[in-house]
């Protein structure tokens, strides 16, 4: 963009000069009320002289119009639309073309200029779609106009989410595939030293039943002041379906944070099955751990069993051998399970309950080597993204979700979450 800094000043020097003999203020906050007016309406009046004209200068395109049948599509006439700016709604008129083999209809200026069926700009579109990832629809509109003096109604906020939403999920398919091919390589300056990868599940009430929405965070771990790393560069995905789907996108968020360079991969997991499985599938050589604070539910839940509610000779056993189990391992826990002498079938049952999950996964419990290596052992940062990504946006008070509503939000939150914006806007680009 380039613009005519002396011919600027010369504007600048005639709307100083209106100002001092139109405004007539009696305090501050009057003050900025005319100046957001008077923005709004010079906004509008630049929209309304240079957009029409913006349009009329592409003229037709040279060589004409290709149709995706690979016939020509002809040129019909010129046709008029409105388009929404966040300046008011301007009518312009550009060629439309049509092609009589399979009477699909073009306009090349709208595709040029990221236009779809919605009226509006790829600017409002993508500032709406990013307000939605943070905010109830009610409040985003809301939020808008408060801000900027931009009305939109809630209807077709919801219908731009779904339209940007789509087209996220398409590029995601795609670098699902690619991955999966090993046709999409990240170009890293500097391979991750340890990358890590969780998964989980949040339920929330879509399509008129609770369902489970799968999380999924890629982070990078850094040492942090205690030697044990943090995470950095989060990267969330987020989706209703089954655990193979998912596996395959959360591996695909992996590919593109660098998985494949990395020095070390991690995967922690809470102990569900289809989330080992995932990880056994997609990250072999990986080191798996399982959550340390579940793995101490357990403990203190065959405490209860075996020595009473709230009592104090079952809480001092469960504490020492959580303890021990963060220090060394499950081999001393499974020797003192297997010691136990219990009194009732449920007891039984209870113990040899436990002892077959400690022993499935003894590797991955062995907290005090991985606590030596530096490794988090906790699934922390996928339990919050659980509730970043689904329970601060899809479960407020009443809330309740048609499954493609809810598919949209998560595709826009998750790419607003994970740093990228970018995407966002590319995909209201995307006509």
């Amino acid at each position: 963009m380039s613009i005519d800094r002396e011919s600027l000043q010369n504007l600048l020097g005639t709307f100083r000069e209106w100002c001092r003999e139109h405004v007539e203020v009696a305090d501050l906050e009057e003050l900025e009320q005319v100046a957001e007016d008077v923005l709004g309406e010079l906004g509008h009046a630049m929209m309304q002289e240079c957009l029409p004209p913006l349009a009329a200068a592409h003229g037709r395109p040279a060589g004409g119009v290709v149709c995706l049948c690979g016939h020509k599509a002809r040129y019909v006439a010129n046709r008029q639309r409105g388009v929404g700016t966040l300046y008011g709604v301007v009518e312009v008129e550009r060629a439309y073309y049509h092609c009589r083999h399979c009477r699909r209809g073009y306009v090349p200026w709208d595709a040029g200029q990221g236009l779809s069926g919605l009226l509006w700009t790829p600017r409002v579109k993508s500032l709406v779609a990013q307000a939605v990832g943070y905010l109830t629809y009610s409040e985003a509109v809301e939020m808008l106009e408060l801000l900027s003096g931009f009305r939109i109604e809630e209807s077709c906020a919801e219908r731009i989410v779904a339209e940007l939403s789509g087209r996220l999920r398409a590029e995601e398919a795609s670098q699902i595939k690619g991955c999966l091919e090993g046709t999409v390589i990240p170009l890293l300056p500097r391979p991750p030293h340890r990358l890590y990868a969780a998964a989980d599940g949040v339920s929330a009430h879509i399509g008129g039943s609770w369902h489970e929405v799968k999380v999924g965070l890629v982070y990078r771990g850094v040492p942090g002041k205690t030697g044990i790393d943090e995470c950095v560069g989060q990267h969330y995905v987020a989706a209703q379906e089954t655990a193979e789907a998912f596996g395959r996108r959360l591996y695909a968020a992996a590919v593109q944070a660098g998985v494949q360079a990395a020095h070390e991969v991690i995967f922690i997991g809470d102990g569900a099955e289809w989330i080992w499985n995932m990880a056994e599938l997609h990250y072999p050589g990986a080191t798996q751990i399982l959550d340390y604070y579940h793995a101490t539910e357990h403990i203190h839940s065959l405490a209860r069993i075996m020595y009473g509610e709230q009592s104090p000779q079952g809480e001092r056993w469960a504490k020492d051998h959580c303890r021990e189990l963060k220090r060394s391992g499950p081999t001393s826990l499974l020797r003192a399970m297997k010691r136990m002498k219990p009194n009732t079938s449920e007891q039984a049952e209870a113990v040899q309950r436990e002892i077959g999950y400690f022993t499935r996964n003894r590797h991955r419990m062995e907290y005090g080597q991985f606590r030596a290596r530096g490794l988090m052992i906790g699934s922390g940062p996928v339990e919050a993204g659980c509730k970043t990504v689904v329970g601060t946006r899809l479960k407020r008070a009443g809330m309740r979700w048609s499954p493609a509503g809810a598919d949209a939000v998560l595709a826009v939150r998750t790419a607003m979450l994970s740093g990228d914006r970018q995407r966002v806007q590319n995909a209201a680009k995307a006509a």
